[in-house]
């Protein structure tokens, strides 16, 4: 095997592919990229069992196709040190791969390409299109709410819910929920649908999606679901399990409601945040008609409080939160006023943007400070 690549034309490929290749690996193998060449085009994927990832780029000279393995990290390493112009010849005999880029010289150990796994997708299953522009915004906007190792496996990912013409996305890890709607592209009225999507695929395919380019298409399966956009295909086993019955957690009925502009309200909380607990995070909320009164304090006694008048409406609250969920939603939101929705203490908050251009709802769960 025997062919030039531009440098810039391998760099993103190799890097998009590299994230989803797993450093600590109990088989040697999975911390390699798997190279074929055909027509011109170098096919690069990754894989940790559970994700793969193939992506492909241009090439020159190509000679005597063939499918090597090499270590993802070592190859990208150097790729992105060489100069933004190089071209990259690469040689494959004896095992080894050999890269010369002007006077720079490298040989990398190969595996055989036989050895490679992959997942298995499945070809039947619900086809459908999305809007990359619209699907990009609510994978921003609901991935962050996602749990972490959590040992209820089922939030370690987002649920996903096809009805109709809609798609809907939820994420929670139990303490703040994300959930956001987008139609299908071109109406398209499919079999509805319930899969739960773990979450280093998600962070994957935020990844992938390029605002150049105008559709994604999407596969679900009984087990894996794929999604192509572009010249890239990310395949993932689905997460077997019940995802929670998320309208539950929902507080219905609410009628107290606090108006205020994003950026107002995220340096005060910021400012705060400052003297809360390092642990639990929490600062106070306290409402009243016109006025809102943010506070916090910490195990040494210290104290932050901060006082604005605001265009709130209904009876006066108190209400502990998680400053960071906080924050995290209006890092997500568009610029613009913010809509809480109140039902008492010991319920949750309802935060949305007033004039969205997608629908999303973020609710926060209260803490006792």
């Amino acid at each position: 095997m025997k062919f030039t690549i531009q440098r810039n034309h391998l760099l993103k490929p190799l890097q998009l592919v590299n994230g989803v290749v797993e450093r600590r690996q109990t088989l040697p193998i999975l911390g390699n990229v798997l190279l074929s060449t055909n027509d011109n085009q170098l096919h690069l994927t990754g894989t940790d069992l559970e994700v793969e990832l193939s992506g492909q780029a241009s090439l020159e000279n190509l000679s005597n196709p063939e499918q090597v393995t090499v270590p993802a990290r070592k190859l990208f390493d150097i790729c992105r040190a060489l100069p933004d112009e190089s071209n990259i010849n690469f040689h494959f005999e004896h095992h080894k791969l050999y890269l010369q880029a002007g006077n720079s010289r490298f040989s990398l150990m190969t595996m055989p390409a036989l050895e490679f796994p992959k997942v298995k997708d499945a070809p039947d299953g619900i086809r459908f299109q999305l809007n990359t522009a619209a699907f990009k915004a609510l994978i921003d906007r609901t991935q962050f709410a996602m749990a972490q190792q959590d040992v209820r496996y089922y939030l370690n990912g987002s649920l996903w819910e096809i009805s109709g013409d809609t798609l809907s996305v939820v994420a929670t890890d139990g303490h703040r929920l994300a959930c956001c709607k987008i139609p299908l592209k071109e109406g398209q009225p499919i079999d509805s649908a319930k899969v739960i999507v773990p979450r280093k695929a998600i962070i994957e395919i935020g990844k992938l999606l390029q605002d150049d380019v105008e559709t994604i298409f999407v596969v679900i399966s009984a087990n894996s679901i794929s999604v192509t956009c572009n010249d890239f295909v990310l395949t993932s086993k689905l997460i077997d399990g019940r995802y929670p019955d998320y309208q539950n957690v929902i507080p219905k009925g609410g009628q107290n409601k606090l108006v205020i502009d994003r950026d107002l309200l995220k340096p005060i909380l910021a400012r705060v945040a400052i003297l809360s607990n390092e642990k639990y995070k929490g600062v106070r909320l306290s409402l009243q008609p016109g006025g809102l009164k943010v506070t916090a304090n910490n195990p040494e006694h210290e104290e932050a409080e901060e006082n604005i008048m605001v265009d709130y409406t209904g009876d006066p609250i108190e209400i502990g939160v998680n400053v960071t969920y906080l924050i995290d939603v209006l890092n997500t939101s568009p610029k613009g006023s913010m809509v809480f929705t109140l039902t008492n203490s010991d319920k949750g908050v309802i935060v949305e943007h007033e004039n969205d251009e997608i629908d999303v709802l973020n609710v926060i769960m209260p803490m006792r400070l």
